[in-house]
């Protein structure tokens, strides 16, 4: 990394349940390639020896630490709002970014797009639950994908240009997932380009039943959030329809998985998992859509 004392890139890194991986994370960072001067800032509900264990080992990290727990939009905010460089990188603690992510991201503005997306692999998949956990949430992410512009890109591989967080709303980036996040972007003319290169490798295993809670609480968390969006004839329309949402779900899935050729036999097996993990997103989002978000949001890990 270069010593010159003004950033090139803004790192923002979450930390919501004291994970160990944050350590390897942040390791990762600080072994990067490439010549350039880079912030790193981890926003943490984290516990105290956690935090000292960050200070002693990593005293260039900026450590942004609250007692109590805030949800992943609000510490994402957070640290949007302390970064100081042109370029803003998003990731978390499970998230172990290869050894060239930052000159990727870096090479990858210079294109001129404001936002920036990348690939998340999983680091194994051990065993048939972790693997339906990767899938449900990532099979669109993984590699390979195609390079150039998209409509999506992963919350925990983006990057941004700053100039383009500061003109959206504070209420949008603390109290709304990045879809949001990234739906008033497109508002504001944002195009987003997916790059291959920039890839990040998930550590972090779930257990059924935790995952189950998990699936719920951010579908209900998000239907909750498109609530406030959309009006009450539309809004009965997403709710009636949610009982298809778990045929949709694996359908895309098994897409992605057959057009990659990647992962089809963890498919196959794990298919009753998944399609479990599939009903209780779309149980949540019912729930979402008629009672609104309650303490959902809150509850994502």
């Amino acid at each position: 990394m270069s010593e010159n004392n003004a950033p090139t890139i803004s790192v923002i890194t979450v930390s919501v349940n004291c994970s160990p991986l944050i350590i390897e994370c942040l390791r990762a960072l600080n072994n990067q390639q490439g010549d350039f001067n880079a912030e790193i800032i981890v926003v943490s509900c984290c516990d105290n020896e956690t935090a000292e264990l960050i200070r002693k080992n990593f005293p260039n990290v900026m450590l942004l630490q609250f007692s109590q727990r805030l949800a992943i939009p609000q510490l994402r905010a957070i640290g949007m709002s302390h970064a100081t460089a042109n370029i803003v990188a998003v990731t978390e603690d499970c998230c172990i970014p290869q050894e060239d992510w930052v000159c990727e991201i870096i090479k990858a503005h210079e294109s001129g797009y404001q936002a920036v997306g990348g690939v998340v692999e999983k680091t194994n998949c051990a065993g048939i639950i972790d693997c339906a956990c990767y899938l449900c949430e990532y099979s669109h992410a993984m590699l390979p994908i195609a390079g150039g512009e998209t409509n999506c890109i992963p919350g925990n591989n983006a990057s941004y240009k700053r100039e383009i967080l500061d003109k959206v709303d504070e209420s949008i980036k603390r109290n709304y997932w990045e879809f949001f996040l990234h739906e008033e972007m497109r508002k504001l003319g944002v195009k987003f380009l997916s790059v291959p290169t920039i890839v990040v490798r998930k550590r972090k295993e779930f257990g059924f039943l935790y995952f189950l809670t998990q699936r719920f609480h951010y579908s209900r968390s998000f239907a909750g959030m498109r609530r406030t969006k959309i009006p009450v004839p539309k809004l009965l329309l997403h709710a009636l329809f949610s009982p298809l949402l778990p045929f949709l779900m694996i359908q895309r899935i098994a897409k992605q998985v057959v057009q990659k050729k990647r992962y089809r036999k963890e498919f196959l097996l794990s298919l009753p998992v998944m399609a479990a993990f599939s009903v209780s997103y779309a149980l949540g989002e019912f729930a979402g859509y008629l009672f609104g978000p309650g303490n959902s949001l809150n509850k994502v890990e």
